[in-house]
């Protein structure tokens, strides 16, 4: 094979590799903005390692009338709400938080519950922060009322070492 057949190959296997790769993009709705929701959470010490432990925020304004507002936007304009990513950090410790086993957090509508977020599995070496990923429901039904009910659950590897706060960080992204 001569040379220039042989650039002929490498340029079509690049072009495969480099434009197969960028145009199997599925395609996405565009976000129109972000719902962003902190909370501080208080650990007490010693947790057992046997029940699963809630903590819930009840009645937690989702503000959309005023973000609606901020952006010009109104309800109809949403298609879907999606939890994006959730992050779980230590504040003011250097305590490693690879003693829990299980992070989630739910919406409570009622008796029914939708996970929200989740960490299946925490690391071992996660150091102070915990990062959830977002399922693939759509939460427009809720995050659109003016209120809306969360709960956090979490199993641990090992009894809770002492009392920590955390902050809870939450984010859904509203796509049109």
């Amino acid at each position: 094979m001569g040379q220039p057949a042989f650039r002929f190959i490498a340029l079509l296997l690049a072009a495969l590799i480099f434009g197969g790769t960028s145009g199997c993009k599925k395609d996405e709705a565009p976000t129109l903005f972000d719902m962003v929701y902190v909370f501080q959470v208080d650990m007490p010490a010693a947790l057992n390692t046997i029940q699963t432990h809630f903590v819930e925020f009840n009645k937690v304004p989702t503000r959309i009338e005023s973000i609606l507002a901020d952006h010009g936007l109104t309800k109809a304009d949403i298609a879907r709400i999606e939890p994006y990513d959730g992050q779980l950090e230590v504040v003011l410790a250097p305590a490693d938080l690879a003693y829990f086993q299980e992070i989630f957090v739910e919406l409570l509508d009622g008796q029914n519950r939708y996970e929200c977020f989740y960490t299946p599995s925490v690391p071992l070496n996660t150091g102070t922060r915990v990062v959830l990923v977002g399922t693939l429901a759509d939460f427009k039904p809720w995050l659109t009322q003016s209120a809306m009910n969360l709960r956090m659950g979490f199993r641990l590897r090992q009894p809770s070492p002492s009392a920590l706060s955390f902050t809870l960080r939450l984010t859904f992204k509203a796509k049109a």
